[in-house]
C-alpha cells in the first residue's frame, strides 16, 4: 500500500470547503482510493432511526448500490465493525461467516476487507471500508494509518451537517433551516472558512453582535486543521502577533516593579522564545506547508513541548509550561483576543471562549453582552444557569470556533437551534429579525398566563417555582409568574466575593431577596460549592474528580465555621416571611444527624442571644445521588420536604460528567433508570405525605415535566423564563391521560424511543410549545 504525505491536508481542505456534504463524501472516497492505490473505498452511515447501515458513497463498488445497500448492525462484516467498535481486517472475506453478499454490488472480486468505525466525540456514525483484490495489499501494521483517515472522515460527517440532511430534525430546527435556505441557499465559504457553525443550544434566544474573545478562554484545544490560500498574509499576521506579544510582555515587566529575580527570569525567558529564530522557523514552515498561522503555531508549540517533556531533568521538563504559556499569548494576539476589554464595549457583543465559569460570567455581565458561544461547556453547567438568569442566549460545543471566527466578526447566534452565523447576509439578518419578532409575540401570548394557576384540565394543581441565584433574578420571577422560589442558590453571592460573606451580610442579603418576592415562599439552599464551582479564596485539595470529591454539604460539615453563620443567617431571615432551608447532596444518615445537630445548636445560640427566628422553619433534603434515593424512606422522619435535583441525579446515575463534551450526549433525563429513580422517590414521598419538588433543567423540559406531573410531583422548580411554557403545557393536559402515557413509557427500555413517544404525545396536545 502506498501512502500519501499530503492526503490528510487534502482531506482537511475538503472539510473546510465543504458546501455539499454528499459531494464531499464522494470526493473523499475517490481521493483516498486513488492516493493509496486501494481498489475500493466505501462509507456506510446509519439511517434516521439508526436501524440500518446505508451505503452513502463508494469508489470501487457499483454506483447503483449507493443508497440501496442497507443492512442491520448485526449483519455483514460492516455490522461486525459497529458491534465491536474497532477495526476488522479479514483476508478472503467471502469465506467469513459474517460476509453478506449484495447482488450487483461488485464486491465479490475483492480478497481483503478492512472496516473501521466512524466515531466522533464517542458518537458512532457508521463505517468506512477498504477492499482490494490483492490479499497482501493491507496488513495489520497499516491499521493505525487507516484509523487516522477514519477519524478525519468522521469529523467530516459530524461537521458538515450530513447527518442533519439524513435524519429528521426537531420541527423548530427544520422550520428554521427551511426558511433560511430561501434567503441563504448555501453557507458561504471564504478562504476555506465556514460561515455557518453548529453547536448545542443551551439558553434560547437570538443575539446579534461583534465577536469578542475572552482572552483567558482561548487555548490550542480550539485550533483544528485549517488551511490558508495566502501564505504571505499568514506570515504578516504572525509577525504582527509576535511583535504585539513581545510588547505586551515588556509592558508587564515595566508595570511589575516588585518582581522577584525568579519572576523576572520567567519574563526574560518568554522574550527569548519570542525572538528565537528556530521557534519562528517552525511556525513559518507550517505556514509554507499551507496551514493557517494558528495551526502552524499549534504544531510548533506541540513539538517544542514534547521535546522538553521528554527530558529527564525536572527543571527543564517544567519549561514546557512556559512554552505553552507564551504560545497562548501569541495565539490570542493572532486572533485579536487581547485587543479589547469587555468593560469598554461600545457595541453589542457576542463573547467567544473555550469555556467560562459562573464567576467569570457574573463579573462580565454587561448591557452590551448579547450572547455567548463556547467551544466546550455543559448544558447544565452553572455558567449556563447564570446565562439563563441574565437571559443571554448561549450555544456550546462548537469546536471549530477559533478556526472560523475572528475578533470583531459580525455574528448572529441562535440559542434555540444552536446555529452561529459569521458575517450573515442581509437576507439572513432580516429572517432572524422577523423570527425574533415572532418569538416576542409568542411570549406576549404566554404572558397572559402569568397570573393564572398551573392547573390541569382535570383539576390537578402543579406548583411552578423559580430557581434563582442573584438578587436580580427576583425581577424575572415577577416577570414570568413563578409561584415561589423553589431554589435560591446561595453559592453565587459567595462566588461573587473575594472572601466569605459575614453572617450579617448574609442575613441582609436573604432579607432583601425575601422582601423582593412579595410574600412568596423562599427556599434557601445552603452553600453548594465544588464540582465546577470554586471559591477563589478557599484552599481546595487537588482532586482528580471533583464531582465525586469535596463538594456541597461535605464542605459545609467540614468547615462548620462557614456553615454555622449561614444557618444562623437563614434562621434570622425566617421571621421576615416564609423561609425554608434546603440541604444539598445529602448522602447518609450520619450526615443528616450532624446537620440537624448543628441546626439545633445554632437555634439554641440564637435563643440565648435573644435573637428572634421561626422555630418551625421547614427543613428539606435534596435527592441528587442514587444512594439518597435508596434511603429516602429512612430520611422521611428527619425532613419536612424533599427536592429532587435532576442535574446531579442524572450525572451520578448515568456516570456522565455533564460538562464533558466527550460524554455529554449520554446525559439524558429520559433514560429509563433516571425516570425509575424519580418515580420511586415521588411515590415514597406521596405515600408519606411529604411535599416533593422536581428541581433542575429537566423540570423545564416539556417531555419530562409531563411525566413528572403524571408521577405525582407537587411542584416543579426551574429557570424563571421556562415557567410560561411549562404552565401552558400543564393547562393543556389531563393527569389521567398522562398516567396512561407514563405507564407506556415505563415499559420502554430506550431513551430515544421514550423521547420519540413523548414528542408525539405533546404534538397531539397542540399546546403551542417550542
Amino acid at each position: 500500500m502506498k501512502k500519501s504525505a499530503n492526503l490528510f491536508a487534502d482531506i482537511c481542505q475538503l472539510i473546510s470547503d465543504s458546501q455539499n456534504p454528499q459531494k464531499t463524501l464522494e470526493t473523499i472516497v475517490f481521493l483516498v482510493a486513488g492516493r493509496l492505490g486501494i481498489d475500493a473505498c466505501s462509507v456506510y452511515l446509519f439511517d434516521e432511526p439508526r436501524e440500518n447501515l446505508v451505503l452513502r458513497a463508494t469508489y470501487g463498488l457499483s454506483q447503483a448500490a449507493v443508497g440501496n445497500i442497507r443492512m442491520r448492525p448485526e449483519e455483514g462484516l460492516t455490522g461486525l465493525v459497529v458491534e465491536h467498535q474497532e477495526p476488522v481486517l479479514v483476508v478472503k472475506p467471502k469465506a467469513h461467516p459474517r460476509f453478506k453478499f449484495f447482488e450487483n454490488s461488485g464486491e465479490e472480486i475483492y480478497e481483503i476487507y478492512l472496516g473501521l468505525p466512524l466515531v466522533y466525540h464517542q458518537i458512532s456514525f457508521g463505517v468506512i471500508a477498504f477492499q482490494t483484490r490483492d490479499e497482501t495489499a493491507i496488513s495489520e501494521s497499516d491499521i493505525p494509518f487507516f484509523e487516522s483517515i477514519a477519524s478525519q472522515v468522521a469529523a467530516t460527517v459530524a461537521y458538515s451537517g450530513l447527518l442533519e440532511n439524513l435524519e429528521k430534525e426537531r420541527s423548530h430546527r427544520e422550520d428554521l433551516e427551511n426558511r433560511l435556505k430561501k434567503s441563504a441557499p448555501a453557507p458561504r465559504a471564504s478562504k476555506g472558512k465556514r460561515s455557518i457553525l453548529r453547536g448545542v443550544p443551551v439558553c434560547a434566544g437570538i443575539a446579534e453582535g461583534r465577536a469578542h474573545y475572552l482572552p483567558e478562554g482561548v487555548g490550542f484545544d480550539q485550533v483544528a486543521c485549517s488551511l490558508a490560500t495566502n501564505p504571505k498574509s499568514e506570515m504578516k499576521r504572525l509577525d504582527i502577533a509576535l511583535s504585539r506579544t513581545r510588547d505586551g510582555i515588556k509592558t508587564l515587566t515595566r508595570q511589575a516593579d516588585d518582581l522577584s529575580s525568579e519572576e523576572a527570569a520567567i519574563f526574560e525567558s518568554h522574550l527569548m522564545l519570542i525572538g528565537d529564530v528556530g521557534f519562528k522557523g517552525r511556525i513559518t514552515q507550517g505556514i509554507e506547508n499551507g496551514f493557517c498561522a494558528e495551526f502552524a503555531l499549534k504544531k510548533a508549540v506541540d513539538q517544542l513541548m514534547s521535546q522538553f517533556l521528554s527530558i529527564e531533568d525536572p527543571y527543564l521538563r517544567e519549561r514546557a509550561a512556559d512554552i505553552e504559556d507564551i504560545g497562548k499569548r501569541v495565539l490570542r494576539n493572532l486572533i485579536g483576543a487581547e485587543s479589547r476589554s469587555l468593560d469598554t464595549l461600545s457595541e453589542d457583543t457576542i463573547l467567544v471562549a473555550t469555556d467560562i465559569s459562573a464567576v467569570d460570567l457574573i463579573a462580565l455581565n454587561h448591557p452590551r453582552l448579547k450572547g455567548i458561544a463556547l467551544s466546550r461547556g455543559g448544558r447544565t453547567s452553572h455558567a449556563a444557569i447564570i446565562s439563563k438568569s441574565f437571559e443571554i442566549p448561549m450555544v456550546i460545543g462548537i469546536p471549530e470556533i477559533l478556526d472560523n471566527i475572528r475578533e470583531n466578526d459580525s455574528l448572529i447566534l441562535d440559542g434555540t437551534s444552536g446555529l452561529l452565523f459569521k458575517e450573515p447576509t442581509e437576507e439572513v439578518v432580516k429572517e432572524y429579525r422577523r423570527m425574533k419578532a415572532e418569538k416576542e409575540n409568542h411570549y406576549r401570548q404566554l404572558d397572559l398566563l402569568r397570573d393564572l394557576p398551573a392547573v390541569t384540565l382535570d383539576g390537578k394543581t402543579i406548583g411552578l417555582d423559580a430557581n434563582i441565584g442573584l438578587l436580580y433574578d427576583t425581577e424575572l420571577v415577577k416577570k414570568y409568574g413563578g409561584d415561589h422560589i423553589g431554589l435560591y442558590r446561595t453559592e453565587f453571592p459567595f462566588l461573587a466575593r473575594k472572601r466569605f460573606p459575614t453572617e450579617e451580610e448574609q442575613t441582609d442579603l436573604y432579607k432583601r431577596v425575601l422582601s423582593q418576592v412579595d410574600g412568596k415562599a423562599l427556599t434557601i439552599r445552603t452553600l453548594d460549592v465544588g464540582g465546577d464551582k470554586f471559591l477563589s479564596y478557599l484552599d481546595y485539595p487537588k482532586e482528580q474528580n471533583p464531582y465525586l470529591g469535596w463538594r456541597s454539604v461535605r464542605v459545609s460539615l467540614e468547615l462548620d465555621e462557614i456553615f454555622r453563620p449561614q444557618i444562623r443567617a437563614i434562621l434570622r431571615t425566617s421571621v421576615q416571611g416564609p423561609v425554608k432551608i434546603l440541604f444539598p447532596m445529602v448522602c447518609s444518615l450520619k450526615e443528616v444527624d450532624r446537620i440537624l445537630a448543628i441546626v439545633e445548636e445554632e437555634k439554641h445560640a440564637l435563643e440565648e442571644a435573644g435573637i428572634p427566628f421561626d422555630e418551625g422553619t421547614p427543613m428539606g433534603a435534596m435527592v441528587e445521588v442514587p444512594a439518597t434515593a435508596l434511603i429516602v424512606t429512612h430520611l422521611l422522619r428527619h425532613f419536612d420536604f424533599f427536592s429532587i435535583g435532576t442535574n446531579d441525579l442524572i450525572q451520578y446515575t448515568l456516570a456522565v460528567d455533564r460538562n464533558n463534551p466527550k460524554v455529554a450526549h449520554l446525559y439524558n433525563p429520559l433514560h429509563p433508570a433516571v425516570l425509575a429513580i424519580i418515580q420511586e422517590v415521588i411515590s415514597v414521598c406521596n405515600a408519606a405525605g411529604k411535599p416533593i419538588s422536581i428541581c433542575g433543567e429537566a423540570a423545564a423540559n416539556p417531555r419530562c415535566a409531563y411525566l413528572f406531573a403524571a408521577m405525582g410531583a407537587d411542584r416543579l422548580s426551574m429557570s424563571p423564563s421556562a415557567i410560561p411554557l411549562i404552565k401552558n403545557l400543564i393547562r393543556h393536559m389531563k393527569v389521567v391521560d398522562a398516567r396512561t402515557v407514563l405507564s407506556e413509557v415505563m415499559q420502554m427500555d430506550n431513551e430515544d424511543d421514550i423521547a420519540a413517544h413523548m414528542g408525539r404525545v405533546l404534538e397531539a396536545l397542540d399546546y403551542n410549545g417550542t
